[in-house]
């Protein structure tokens, strides 16, 4: 795993927490509890927090500034707690850090609660903090304390107290993998630490509840003098239920099955980019020259690039091509697994029983080898993968290597259809066509729930692109608000997505792909974007209301439907009114001619305009276009929901 860099600001000065010797003994500090939970923030590498006000947290984020945070921690507002939770999401799925909202009793946590939903759902490592009523009101026994932004009881609510912890039972072991309601000040230090560490444990959204006086009692710089940082390499590195021995035969095992394999192949999946090893993977991928493939889920962490990727494999809802390939492979590496619907296809991934493909599954709580033929399986729990992968590149030895492909076959972005093509609409299938091209090395591309994304799943991106989209909790708005998330993660660690940036002479990209549907749900953050000087191009795909639900049911129905919008004029309304910050004037779309001749003039420029922060390109598109992989997709759930159907009568 790459090394954790910490702003110099952050790590420096730790004088001051560490307290003085006295005839008594060694005597820690004492700083506020509000001060503390922005300092272990910082010390996780979180330079960002998002959220809205709000009467129970403002005595939290004055101590933003502080002096020893101020400089170096910055408060992002949002517009509202829904779009503060997607983007810190985003913040998280590009640093790979925590992402943070901070949010208010009731009204605000509930706002924000399908987007730590979807983080949950999606392995994403967003810290929600709830500031909620002081600990006189909400810690203790009181007699009918009704306060407001607290729901009452259903039953005699006049004289019956209320339950404070409401939204604290709502979602613990529900939607996070830690939940802390605060009530002794004295450990509150610990149950911080403790929820953090969990969340890069297990990959998951965290809470914490702060009653409203806590953020200015006193607590103790022990914890920040002990342990001055929180990271994911600090938190998965025991090897719990595991030795090393254990560990040591496990990459053996490994080993050999890629030495008795003629046709093995990797299939690279999410967990591997949440979990920071990426890098390894594509490391492995090259000293092997190995087949791989990824996951709806996993696009982008292996690098396209590379000569023996041969695409997205996702069951039978993939390519022809892709699944013929897939079926000569007699060992699967299944690295980061995340087994669900939509990443398997509707669990239609197919394992090749005939020739008994070994299949090793590669998962942060267990490692698993079965073969497909004869069924015999071998589950090894209490070991993440990352101790296997960080240990299986120099244990092979490329001598040993005898694989026996067929030559490869992959069809490259760059064979273009687009002048087989004799309409002058832009459909999906242009758009698959001509956008993989547009995309330049290092580029970062946010891609909202929609019909397009379908189309994304078979683009061949150039190498480095990081892509980021929700691929199977599929909240429609998602994506603007995280790629307002996105961009800031990239103002704080420039390039950070890219192996060896001291190498790149360009000016990566931040694009997002929007749906005109998803983008009236959450354009609000718009302003925010400007606000925080987010540099983006946004491609607005127009096909007049929701297409992805158009393909399912409905596809005439006024349910579907949406009111039309002026597109171009948003950023007038969302704080530009002058024009010196975005770009709309005439970027309305309807040909390929003129969309083409756009898209080529953008591509001679590999930087951002500087005189541009933000560039809208409205694309006006078929209502009723549907890409082939959404369409397979639609098809393949109509045919489990007959089966089930059939089952049960």
């Amino acid at each position: 795993m790459a090394p954790v860099t910490l702003d110099p600001k952050v790590t420096a000065d730790t004088s001051r927490y560490s307290g003085v010797q006295s005839n008594s003994g060694f005597a820690y500090g004492e700083i506020t509890f509000g001060e503390y939970v922005f300092r272990r923030l910082l010390s996780c590498g979180t330079k960002s927090v998002f959220g809205v006000p709000g009467d129970f947290n403002l005595a939290l984020l004055e101590h933003l500034y502080d002096d020893s945070v101020a400089d170096a921690l910055r408060w992002v507002g949002n517009c509202n707690e829904l779009n503060a939770a997607y983007a810190a999401d985003g913040y998280s799925r590009y640093t790979n850090k925590i992402g943070c909202l901070i949010t208010t009793y009731g009204v605000g946590e509930l706002s924000a609660l399908n987007g730590v939903a979807g983080s949950f759902a999606e392995d994403v490592k967003v810290l929600h903090i709830v500031g909620v009523a002081s600990s006189q009101t909400s810690c203790k026994n009181t007699d009918n304390k009704n306060v407001h932004h607290l729901i009452p009881a259903l039953n005699d609510s006049n004289f019956v107290s209320p339950n404070h912890k409401t939204y604290y039972e709502m979602v613990k072991d529900r939607v996070c993998c830690a939940a802390e309601y605060l009530e002794d000040i004295d450990v509150a230090c610990d149950m911080l630490d403790k929820v953090i560490e969990d969340m890069y444990r297990y990959s998951k959204p965290g809470y914490l509840f702060i009653p409203a006086d806590f953020a200015d009692m006193m607590v103790s710089t022990r914890n920040l003098v002990a342990r001055p940082t929180i990271t994911l390499e600090q938190a998965i590195a025991p090897l719990v239920g595991c030795g090393e021995s254990q560990l040591e035969a496990i990459v053996a095992k490994v080993a050999q099955l890629i030495y008795n394999s003629s046709n093995p192949c990797i299939l690279g999946d999410v967990l591997t980019d949440r979990y920071g090893v990426s890098q390894q993977l594509n490391s492995l991928i090259s000293h092997c020259q190995m087949w791989n493939f990824s996951t709806v889920m996993g696009k982008s962490v292996i690098d396209e690039s590379n000569p023996y990727y041969k695409g997205l494999y996702n069951g039978r809802e993939c390519s022809s091509s892709v699944i013929e390939d897939f079926s000569k492979c007699d060992l699967i590496l299944h690295f980061g697994i995340e087994r669900n619907e939509i990443n398997n296809g509707h669990y239609t991934i197919d394992y090749n029983e005939h020739i008994g493909a070994n299949v090793v599954e590669f998962h942060s709580d267990y490692i698993r080898f079965f073969n497909s033929k004869t069924k015999e399986e071998d589950m090894i729990r209490g070991v993440n993968f990352v101790h296997v992968l960080n240990r299986l590149q120099p244990a092979i030895q490329a001598d040993k290597l005898s694989f026996n492909y067929q030559e490869c076959s992959t069809t490259s972005n760059a064979d273009s259809k687009i002048d087989s093509q004799s309409s002058n609409e832009i459909t999906q299938e242009f758009l698959q066509d001509i956008m993989p091209q547009y995309l330049n090395p290092g580029d970062v591309l946010v891609c909202e729930t929609g019909s397009v994304q379908f189309g994304v799943r078979d683009y061949r991106f150039p190498s480095n692109v990081k892509y980021v989209s929700q691929g199977f909790y599929l909240s429609i708005g998602m994506a603007l608000p995280a790629s307002l998330g996105v961009g800031i993660g990239m103002q704080d660690y420039p390039m950070s997505h890219i192996p060896n940036p001291e190498e790149i002479e360009y000016e990566p990209k931040l694009i997002l792909f929007e749906g005109d549907g998803s983008a009236q749900m959450t354009i609000q953050e718009l302003s925010t974007m400007l606000h925080n000087n987010v540099k983006m191009e946004i491609f607005l795909w127009n096909n007049d209301g929701y297409t992805i639900e158009r393909a399912i049911k409905g596809p005439t129905r006024s349910y579907n439907d949406i009111a039309p919008w002026n597109w171009t004029k948003m950023f007038e309304a969302f704080g530009d009114g002058l024009g010196s910050k975005h770009k709309t004037r005439n970027q309305v779309y309807s040909t390929r001619e003129e969309f083409l001749t756009r898209l080529r003039e953008k591509k001679d420029t590999k930087h951002n305009d500087p005189a541009c922060q933000i560039e809208l390109l409205e694309v006006k598109m078929g209502v009723l276009d549907f890409p082939e992989q959404l369409k397979c997709m639609v098809s393949a759930a109509m045919y489990n929901k007959k089966k089930e159907q059939s089952m049960s009568n």
